[in-house]
C-alpha cells in the first residue's frame, strides 16, 4: 500500500472516491488474475450480497473489465485482458509486502526489516531485526497473508548482532533493501 503526502494510503482514496463493494469486486479479481468465479463464490470472496455482485458484474462486463462465460446454466467471470483492466490494476494494485511491513513495523521490538533479494508476484525474504520480536505474531501474519493473497512473505527474525555475525560471514550476499527503520 502505497501513502501519499497526506499520509492517506492510495487505497483509502480509491475506496472513498470509488463504491466499496465494487473495489472489492476488483480487488478480488486481481488477488487471483487468472481465476474464473462463479457469482456465489466471488460473492463470498469480497464479502459482497450476491445482489449486489450481479449488479457489479454486469456493469463490469459492459465495460470490458470482466470477460464471462456460460457453462450449462451457471455463468463465469474473469478478469479481460485489455488496457483498461491494465489501468485499474495500476490504480487498485495491493502491494502485500508494503501491507506486511507496515503491519510488522508496529509490533513491538521490531527495529527494521530487511528484504533479501527481489521480490516478485508470489513471494519475498525478509528478515526482521530486532530483541523481543513475537515471533508467533509474525508467522500468523505471514500465514494469513499466504491464505487471503497467495503471496509467500519467507521472513527470519534476528538480533541486529545476529544478523551482523551472519552477514559478515557471507551468509546473506545479494542485494538487500531496507524497507523499515525505526527512528
Amino acid at each position: 500500500m502505497k501513502i501519499n503526502q497526506d499520509g492517506m494510503e492510495n487505497q483509502e482514496i480509491i475506496e472513498k472516491l470509488f463504491d466499496a463493494k465494487l473495489v472489492g469486486i476488483l480487488k478480488a479479481f486481481l488477488k487471483n488474475e487468472e481465476n474464473e468465479y462463479y457469482l456465489r463464490e466471488l460473492a463470498r470472496s469480497a464479502q459482497v450480497s450476491p445482489a449486489s455482485t450481479y449488479r457489479i458484474l454486469n456493469r463490469l462486463v459492459k465495460l470490458e473489465l470482466l470477460e464471462s462465460r456460460e457453462i450449462k446454466t451457471a455463468k463465469l467471470y474473469k478478469l479481460a485482458s485489455n488496457k483498461k483492466v491494465e489501468f485499474i490494476k495500476s490504480i487498485l494494485e495491493v502491494d502485500i509486502l508494503d501491507y506486511f511491513v507496515d503491519k510488522v513495523s508496529k509490533m513491538p521490538g521490531v527495529e527494521q526489516v530487511l528484504q533479501l533479494g527481489k521480490k516478485d508476484k508470489i513471494k519475498a525474504n525478509v528478515i526482521l531485526l530486532g530483541t523481543t520480536i513475537n515471533t508467533a505474531d509474525v508467522k500468523l501474519l505471514a500465514g494469513e497473508i499466504k491464505e487471503k493473497y497467495g503471496f509467500t512473505v519467507n521472513q527470519m527474525t534476528l538480533s541486529k548482532e545476529q544478523y551482523e555475525q551472519m552477514a559478515s560471514m557471507g551468509l546473506y550476499p545479494g542485494e538487500k533493501k531496507i524497507l523499515f527503520r525505526a527512528a
